[in-house]
């Protein structure tokens, strides 16, 4: 469902009115299950450990200006391809940065608060992201655990007008320069879960962009105007873990489902659905697959590799967790002709925190030349 739509976008760029340009969507990431801040806000604490995020998306190596698909549009529309290296590369990159922690009272965990700052470069537009938010979370008596969380973003988009390739250089509704619009919208999530399902399961309903905005990307001399307007997102995530898989205590099975649309004026789009699987041995390596589909067919198939470097203690009882994670997205629809891939690469950091007790001090003075047993 994300950027699908990247080559029509350029043809269609070339061709602008004044028009509002809609379905423009969020990034996607392959390790949904360890971003899952990025789409839902209640996850916030959830952990009861203070992580940090960081993570690195290039997708679609090699599709550039000069693919036969963009070719092909190219010679429809009459466009005379002759950019400079600099103009070709449209693949789409993603790459985000986050923080969050948990709120203790007397102990028990409340809630959480989380910032995160995530840079999507599509085709010549960049959209930057600067989300915060946080949860508040209620345990139920059979130990599992509900969170209610929110979060306001605000949302940069930039076009990279220079780059453009157009039919009419006079036409006066191209825009020029590099443009730029923000605007500040807000999102929503709840968050389930439960220890005593297996060995943990959850899910998580959330929804981005509640309030959609339009972004002006002004135009040229002409005053002709090129909006882009954000739609509501929704998303459902889920999974489980289960521990001594296949009867082998040092295996561990982690399933997940994410589903995700989009709600436009035109209704709901078809949904992208992700199944995902991984297995982790002794703690320490990981290694599964993920389907995205789109529709009724198959879109791409990931293969993914996770690492827990040792030197920090990982395992299930340590205050401190690393985790390396690499992915390898094969694309299975006619992109494939014209790109080598997606290669995505993702660390977390997940530590506890805790202010020490104030020490008791003991005063003593020489006029007090017997003290009483009970000062001790």
């Amino acid at each position: 469902m994300n950027k699908q739509l990247l080559g029509r976008w350029v043809a269609l760029i070339a061709l602008v009115a004044p028009v509002a340009l809609s379905a423009q969507t969020d990034p996607l990431f392959t390790h949904f299950t360890f971003n899952k801040l990025f789409y839902n806000p209640a996850y916030a604490g959830a952990s009861g450990q203070y992580c940090l995020n960081a993570i690195n998306h290039q997708q679609w190596l090699g599709y550039d200006d000069e693919s036969p698909y963009i070719k092909a549009q190219d010679k429809q529309f009459g466009i005379e391809n002759t950019l400079d290296a600099a103009r070709k590369n449209i693949a789409p990159v993603t790459r985000g940065l986050g923080f969050s922690a948990p709120i203790m009272v007397k102990g028990n965990n409340v809630g959480g608060a989380f910032f995160s700052f995530v840079s999507d470069q599509v085709g010549y537009e960049t959209a930057t992201y600067m989300k915060g938010g946080g949860s508040y979370a209620y345990t139920l008596g059979d130990g599992s655990n509900i969170r209610l969380g929110v979060d306001v973003t605000n949302l940069t988009k930039t076009l990279d007008a220079t780059k453009l390739r157009y039919h009419d250089p006079n036409d006066p509704m191209i825009p020029t320069g590099t443009p730029s619009d923000q605007h500040m919208t807000f999102g929503a999530g709840l968050y389930y879960s439960n220890p005593n399902i297996q060995d943990g399961a959850y899910l998580g309903v959330s929804s981005t962009h509640l309030n959609p905005q339009t972004f002006n990307y002004g135009g040229g001399i002409g005053g002709g105007t090129v909006q882009v307007t954000t739609n509501r997102h929704l998303y459902i995530v889920g999974g489980y873990k289960k521990n001594n898989f296949l009867g082998n205590p040092s295996l561990s099975l982690d399933p997940a489902f994410l589903v995700k649309t989009v709600m436009g004026k035109g209704g709901m789009i078809k949904p992208e659905l992700d199944l995902q699987g991984l297995v982790t041995w002794n703690g320490l390596f990981a290694g599964g697959a993920n389907l995205r589909v789109y529709g009724l067919g198959a879109e791409s198939v990931s293969f993914i590799l996770g690492y827990y470097p040792p030197l920090l203690g990982n395992g299930p009882m340590s205050d401190q967790k690393l985790r390396v994670g690499y992915s390898y997205d094969l694309t299975v629809n006619h992109i494939l002709r014209n790109s080598a891939g997606t290669h995505e690469l993702q660390v977390n950091y997940c530590f506890m925190f805790t202010v020490p007790e104030r020490p008791v001090r003991v005063f003593r003075h020489p006029r007090y030349m017997e003290r009483s047993p009970e000062w001790d």
